[in-house]
C-alpha cells in the first residue's frame, strides 16, 4: 500500500474541508467582516540584471473548523511578477517551521523587498533583494493559522490546526484555494519548506496528490529540513546525534580558529571530520564501554583535533562533544557563545542567558539586527503595502510548538521515503536539498545522509551544502550561490 493510500487513514481530504466551508456560507460570510481588505502594491526590481516589474498582495483566507464554522485566517504575502502568462509561469509557496514559526526567514531571504540595518531612528530600512527568486517564479510566503498575521475565529479551535497532518489539510487546503481564487491551477508549482517545514511540505504534497481533483507539485525545496515525524528511527547510519554533529562542529571550530586544521578549507575540514564521523567514530561508540582504552585514546584525540575541545573533556564525556556544551564553551576563554543556527556567530554568555531559547542564540535577530525584525516587517506590510491587519504579527508561538500534534494515524513517518514514494507517483516531481556547513541546529550530515539513503529517483534529485547555517538564504554570503542553484533547479523541473 503507498503512502498516498494510506494518507487516506489519518489526513481528512482536501474536499471535505472545502465543502465543510460551502455548507456554512452563511458562517462564513459573517466572518468576513473579521477580515482585512487584501492590501497591494506595485513595485520593480532589478535581478540579474533584469527588470522585473511586480505586485505584491497582502491577504487573509479563511479556513473551516471541522463542523464547518470559521476555524482560522491564513495570512500570505504574495510576489507577483505583471505581464506573465499565467498557465506558464511558476509559483511557489513557502514556508518556515518551528513549529510555531512565521514564514519570515524565508521571506527575508527571498523576496524582493527586504528589511535591513540602517541608520534610521528605528534602526531599519527597506530594500530592493538583488538575489530575490521573483526571476523564475511568483512567491507565496504561508504564515499557518497562530503565526504572523494567521488568527483563530473560533474558540478551540487551535486543536484543530495544530499537528502534523491537521497543519497539512490546512495548509493544502490554503493552496487549492489560493490557486482557484488567483486563476493559477495550470501553473508549474513548487514548495519550498525550511526545517520543521521539511515535514509540512512533504504532507501537503501528498495530500494535494492525493485529493479527488490532484494538484502536483513540480519541484520541491527543502532547506535545512527535519527529516521524520517524531519517533521514526533514522534511515541511515547510527542514531547517535554526536556522529552527525561532529562536520558541523568542525566547520565551526574551524571559523573560530579552532582545532587542528586551520589551514584547510571549510569544506575540505568538513568532508574529512564527515568521513571520519561515519566511518571510525560511528564504530568505536558502537562499541560503548566495550571499546578498548587505546582505541577510544586514539579516537578522543581526532575529535579533539576536529573540535577544539580539550581531550581530557572528550574523554570524561563518552568520546562525545554534546552539542549544548559546544556552543556554549567552544569559546569559554573570552565568555562567549556561539550560535546554534549559524556556529559562526557569537555574545557574551551573560548577555545570551538571559534570553529566552531561541533568542539566547546569537544567531537570531536580537544579535545580528540593530533593529526589531516583528516591527519592522509590521512596518514593511503597513507601509509599503498599505495592509491594515486585525492583529500583532506573532514571529514564533510557543503555545504552538508546546501544544503541536506530533502523532501521525499511519505512525512515525521518514520523509524521504515519502519523498520517493511521491517522486514514484509523479514522474516529473524533482528534489533539492539544501543545506548549511555550520547549522547546529540540524546538523548538515543528518538530512543528506537520509535522503542519500533513501536512494531517490536518479536524476530527479540534487544536494548541496552552502558555508550557511540553518537559513540558507538569510545568509547575504551565501545567498547568491544558493539562489542560483534554485534557478538551475527551476529550470530542470520546468
Amino acid at each position: 500500500m503507498s503512502l498516498l493510500t494510506r494518507r487516506a487513514l489519518g489526513v481528512r481530504s482536501i474536499a471535505s474541508v472545502l465543502a465543510a466551508s460551502a455548507g456554512s456560507a452563511a458562517i462564513a460570510k459573517s466572518a468576513e467582516a473579521q477580515v482585512p481588505s487584501p492590501a497591494t502594491m506595485s513595485s520593480k526590481v532589478t535581478i540579474g540584471g533584469k527588470t522585473i516589474a511586480y505586485r505584491g498582495v497582502a491577504s487573509e483566507i479563511i479556513l473551516p473548523t471541522k463542523a464547518g464554522a470559521p476555524g482560522a485566517t491564513v495570512f500570505s504575502a504574495a510576489y507577483l511578477a505583471q505581464g506573465a502568462d499565467p498557465a506558464k509561469r511558476p509559483v511557489t509557496f513557502l514556508f518556515n517551521g518551528g513549529p510555531g514559526g512565521a514564514t519570515i526567514a524565508l521571506r527575508e531571504g527571498l523576496a524582493p523587498r527586504l528589511t535591513v540595518n540602517a541608520d534610521t531612528a528605528d534602526g531599519f530600512a527597506f530594500a530592493d533583494n538583488p538575489h530575490s527568486l521573483l526571476d523564475v517564479s511568483d512567491l507565496v510566503f504561508v504564515d499557518p493559522p497562530g503565526v504572523g498575521y494567521s488568527r483563530f475565529l473560533t474558540p478551540g479551535a487551535e486543536r484543530e490546526f495544530w499537528g502534523v497532518e491537521e497543519d497539512a489539510t490546512a495548509m493544502a487546503a490554503f493552496i487549492r484555494q489560493w490557486l482557484v481564487d488567483n486563476g493559477r491551477l495550470a501553473s508549474p508549482k513548487f514548495l519550498v519548506g525550511e526545517s520543521y517545514a521539511g515535514v509540512r511540505v512533504g504532507f501537503v504534497a501528498e495530500a494535494l496528490a492525493a485529493d479527488a481533483q490532484p494538484i502536483r507539485m513540480n519541484g520541491v525545496v527543502l532547506v535545512s529540513p527535519s527529516t521524520a515525524t517524531r519517533g521514526r528511527a533514522p534511515l541511515a547510519g547510527p542514531a547517535d546525534p554526536a556522529v552527525r554533529a561532529l562536520p558541523s562542529q568542525a566547520a565551526a571550530a574551524w571559523f573560530h580558529k579552532k582545532g587542528a586544521y586551520g589551514d584547510r578549507t571549510v569544506e575540505a575540514v568538513a568532508a574529512d571530520a564527515h568521513r571520519f564521523s561515519s566511518g571510525p567514530y560511528a564504530q568505536a561508540l558502537a562499541k560503548g564501554d566495550a571499546i578498548p582504552p587505546a582505541e577510544a585514546d586514539k579516537i578522543a584525540e581526532q575529535v579533539s583535533r576536529y573540535t577544539g575541545f580539550p581531550l581530557a573533556d572528550i574523554k570524561a564525556s563518552g568520546l562525545k562533544v554534546p552539542t549544548d556544551r559546544f556552543v556554549r564553551e567552544l569559546l569559554s576563554e573570552t565568555g562567549e557563545r556561539i550560535g546554534g543556527s549559524d556556529a559562526r556567530a557569537k555574545a557574551p554568555r551573560s548577555l545570551t542567558d538571559t534570553r529566552k531559547a531561541p533568542y539566547d542564540d546569537p544567531s537570531t535577530s536580537p544579535y545580528t539586527l540593530t533593529y526589531d525584525l516583528t516591527k519592522a516587517v509590521e512596518g514593511l506590510f503597513r507601509e509599503e503595502f498599505g495592509y491594515r491587519p486585525a492583529s500583532d504579527y506573532i514571529r514564533l508561538s510557543y503555545p504552538a510548538n508546546e501544544q503541536w500534534n506530533h502523532k501521525v494515524a499511519r505512525g512515525p513517518v521518514s520523509m524521504p521515503l515519502m519523498f520517493k514514494d511521491l517522486m514514484a507517483q509523479d514522474p516529473k516531481m524533482r528534489v533539492i536539498l539544501m543545506l548549511g556547513y555550520y547549522d547546529l541546529t540540524i546538523p548538515y550530515a543528518g538530512p543528506m545522509e537520509e535522503y542519500l539513503a533513501a536512494d531517490l529517483a536518479q536524476g530527479r534529485f540534487t544536494h548541496e551544502v552552502y558555508p550557511a547555517g540553518h537559513a540558507v538564504f538569510s545568509n547575504a554570503a551565501s545567498r547568491a550561490q544558493a539562489t542560483d542553484a534554485l534557478r538551475a533547479f527551476y529550470r530542470s523541473a520546468l
